[in-house]
């Protein structure tokens, strides 16, 4: 059944610290919590932001993230080559809280989200109806346009998160590409390939996990959760039409997560195997801040609402953090 999304409102909380929670489309505004944070006081937890780009098709998968968790930044860039199975990229950076990152107080309109450190430069910007992104981070370069039209909705989904407050996320995938990455010697042309951008701003818990899925294609994407926001954001995307999915069960093996992974729904909407063909893998303990996160990079195939996959491209993830 196609999901009838009513319109994102102006913003995710009113002034008054009322939050408009629900599953939409298109677009909110700038996104402010402060007055969310006023009525909930020394509750409201921290307000955590990110923007993260991903890429993929039949030559490469990569991926772009600007993290700012308000005291701390970071950023992270990877290419994974599909033909010869492995990261020819993987880099991140660490930043100058309060400078060196700058997530767009919004997720559309004029928005722009850039880092910068020390060998470090990256910029997503909006503009019209096309994202630009520009990465030069440890021997990666990345210059390509992300197109949304004539693609689907976006979905934007305002939910309550365990231990926090709430979490704004908005998916925009299907997204067509041009431009070109460079890494590892190699040059990649990323004509053919499909995008998906992924803007976050939220008060989230001191700890957070989940498992996540993402995927897109031509006409057909996906994205799933298990912990965080689950089920809010789960939906399928299948041409220019959303289509609801229920609660799902991530079954793999996290002492291989290079084995296939399984994801099932409580409803029997999904029954999805990824077969991983990589993956990218970081553990990083700054005191005050722990995270574990892997993310294997293969494809799905199954069915998942109305839509039968086969060799769709894209990630699972498995991601606990103390921030």
């Amino acid at each position: 059944m196609d999901l009838d999304l009513p319109a994102a409102p102006a913003s995710p909380v009113s002034a008054d610290g009322t939050i408009a929670f629900g599953t939409y489309r298109g677009h909110t505004g700038p996104i402010d919590w402060a007055p969310a944070r006023r009525t909930r006081g020394r509750r409201s937890g921290g307000w955590k932001r990110w923007h993260y780009v991903s890429v993929a098709g039949p030559e490469v998968v990569l991926a772009v993230a600007v993290i700012d968790l308000g005291w701390a930044a970071s950023a992270f860039a990877y290419v994974f080559d599909r033909r010869q199975g492995r990261l020819v990229a993987d880099t991140s950076a660490i930043g100058l809280p309060y400078r060196s990152a700058h997530v767009a107080g919004e997720p559309a309109a004029d928005a722009t989200t850039t880092f910068r450190a020390p060998g470090v430069r990256i910029r997503l910007a909006r503009v019209g109806m096309s994202w630009q992104l520009t990465t030069a981070m440890g021997g990666l370069s990345i210059d390509a346009a992300l197109d949304e039209m004539p693609g689907p909705q976006t979905v934007c989904v305002v939910a309550p998160v365990p231990g926090g407050v709430a979490d704004c996320t908005h998916k925009t995938t299907c997204l067509r590409l041009e431009g070109r990455a460079s890494a590892g010697g190699s040059d990649y042309d990323l004509a053919g390939h499909w995008g998906t951008i992924d803007h976050t701003s939220g008060l989230l818990a001191r700890r957070t996990a989940w498992r996540w899925a993402s995927a897109c294609g031509d006409g057909l994407a996906l994205n799933l959760t298990e912990g965080f926001t689950a089920p809010a954001e789960n939906v399928v995307w299948i041409g220019g039409r959303v289509e609801p999915v229920g609660p799902v069960r991530f079954a793999f093996d996290p002492g291989n997560p290079v084995a296939p992974w399984n994801i099932t729904g409580d409803r029997g909407d999904v029954d999805l195997e990824f077969t991983p063909e990589g993956r990218r893998q970081e553990n990083r303990n700054l005191v005050l801040a722990v995270s574990r996160y892997v993310q294997p990079i293969g494809t799905f195939r199954g069915r998942i609402g109305a839509a039968v996959v086969e060799g769709l491209v894209g990630v699972t993830e498995d991601h606990t953090a103390r921030w």
